[in-house]
């Protein structure tokens, strides 16, 4: 187990130190960027995925029961307060099975588009300060868990430094949206630098990216990232970027671009997400 940590110490050669306040909202904002755009607390979905709703920093959802914890914790006085119109049909969404909680959020959205009105009580509800307060909470655990994977890789790779902004982001990322590594270590990115030599592995990436079907999710962001990456990918981003590819080939077939597109775009601190091109190379700087 990692020690506790305060001031930052040594653990398997690895300089570990305490996520920051500052680092939190750090990562925060850059997933909350992909999903939310400016207002990561307010992000509302409808079942656009068939996850019925998909609020918060970390779009937790009906469907996958992670958003009725949340609503149960703030508590039904709090939620007929911020919804005074949804606010039952909420709280008993929460407490009932998952398919009666799906069937009355589905009852609110046209072509899984939710309505205004409750668009707006639910916006109003997930940035109330109580809920601002327990979605932190829950990120909290979650970042501890992708702070794990961080400094496991910077102690896989034989770095004698801390974790960087760069690596707990991806890390950050990976766990919110995918669910961890699935079994990808840094042993298999060495693997695959070493066969394909490190001058080719990004341009093997866009020979990949180009051979996908043409209706899978994310394929336009991806064309155009396969044309940028061989570009801009610097040598000590290569190793976290071939680790992104191979994670990708974990996910289910119709979300691996997808899963490349946006861990692409944070190792190689540029790239095209959902239809935007983003830049992280301000956020991500060499001495970070």
């Amino acid at each position: 187990m990692l020690p506790s940590i305060s001031d930052g110490c040594i653990f398997e050669g690895v300089i570990l130190m305490p996520l920051t306040k500052e680092e939190l909202a750090a990562i925060v904002a850059v997933t909350g960027r992909f999903e939310n755009s400016s207002r990561p607390y307010e992000g509302v979905s409808g079942d656009f995925d068939g996850q019925g709703i998909s609020c918060g920093v970390l779009q937790w959802n009906i469907g996958q029961s992670s958003l009725q914890p949340l609503v149960i914790k703030a508590g039904e006085a709090r939620v007929l307060a911020r919804m005074p119109n949804f606010g039952p049909e909420m709280w008993l969404a929460c407490n009932s099975p998952i398919q009666d909680g799906l069937t009355i959020v589905r009852g609110w959205q046209v072509g899984a588009k939710l309505n205004p009105e409750p668009l707006s009580e639910l916006k109003a509800f997930m940035g109330s300060p109580e809920m601002r307060a327990i979605q932190d909470a829950r990120i909290a655990v979650t970042a501890a868990s992708a702070e794990l994977l961080a400094n496991t890789w910077v102690s896989d790779r034989g770095a004698a430094r801390a974790r960087t902004l760069q690596e707990m982001a991806f890390f950050f990322d990976l766990v919110t949206q995918n669910g961890g590594t699935k079994g990808v270590v840094y042993a298999d990115v060495q693997h695959f630098i070493n066969v394909n030599t490190a001058a080719k592995s990004v341009q093997i990436v866009s020979d990949w990216i180009f051979d996908q079907p043409p209706n899978v999710a994310g394929i336009g962001d991806a064309k155009n990232n396969a044309a940028l990456w061989p570009t801009i990918v610097a040598d000590d981003d290569l190793e976290l970027f071939v680790f992104a590819f191979l994670r990708c080939q974990k996910s289910k077939p119709q979300w691996q671009i997808d899963t490349l597109n946006r861990k692409g775009a944070l190792a190689a601190r540029k790239g095209f997400v959902h239809k935007k091109q983003y830049d992280f190379r301000d956020i991500f700087s060499r001495t970070k």
